[in-house]
């Protein structure tokens, strides 16, 4: 299968980007003004509980933006939307920038609760509490697919960009069980997101299934 383009104009290309890039960033908007609702003591802030909210919401969007991520390959090779891979990278860096914005807000809480950053208390939380555990280890395998979205990495690394960049999907699976494990008895959300990411890996695996052997695509998302 041949991947172009299409007609799609560099300036619709463009406006769609900044769209992507504003609606990508109205849920920290939202955070902050609620945040500064709750400083003020106006409005309904972030309830009663901020640091959940806060924690929750970052979390919640960095699994919605890894799924995005995840799903521009299969609709641009199934559809034909080629351009949809000039989004992929921003996609995947918004969901890293609210990924660390969640592991931030657990840490800073630790740090504000024990007034000082208790190394042992967070090392007993990742042995006992085996949610924090995956959520931790997805982020540290998300680190390594960040810093290695540019273009002069892209060219550097070759084919090993496209494998190190598999691990996304490791990443997404160990967000959707760290949900599952924290929300524990209502179940339907994680469960749906397992879902939506089980049919992108399908629709994947065909898609590797009947590709030629060895091909490697040189053009990448800028």
């Amino acid at each position: 299968m041949r991947y172009v383009q299409g007609s799609v104009k560099a300036k619709t290309i463009t406006f769609l980007k900044a769209a992507t890039l504003t609606a990508g960033l109205a849920p920290l908007g939202w955070l902050l003004h609620r945040g500064w609702q709750s400083y003020r003591g106006v409005g309904e802030g972030l309830g009663a509980n901020p640091v959940e909210k806060v924690t929750h919401t970052t979390g919640d969007w960095t699994l919605y933006l890894l799924l995005l991520t995840l799903a521009v390959t299969p609709l641009r090779q199934v559809r034909g939307l080629g351009w949809l891979v000039r989004f992929r990278r921003m996609l995947g860096l918004l969901a890293f920038m609210y990924g660390t914005l969640h592991l931030t807000t657990y840490v800073f809480d630790r740090a504000y609760v024990e007034l000082a950053l208790d190394l042992k208390g967070l090392a007993a939380d990742l042995a006992k509490r085996p949610f924090i555990t995956v959520g931790a280890l997805a982020y540290v395998l998300m680190v390594p697919l960040a810093i290695t979205s540019t273009s002069g990495m892209i060219r550097r690394l070759g084919r090993r960009w496209q494998l190190l960049h598999r691990l996304i999907y490791a990443v997404a699976a160990l967000g959707v069980v760290h949900f599952a494990w924290l929300v524990k008895a209502d179940l339907r959300r994680p469960l749906l997101l397992g879902a939506v990411l089980l049919g992108l890996m399908l629709v994947r695996l065909r898609l590797w299934s009947r590709a030629p052997l060895g091909r490697v695509r040189s053009r990448v998302g800028r």
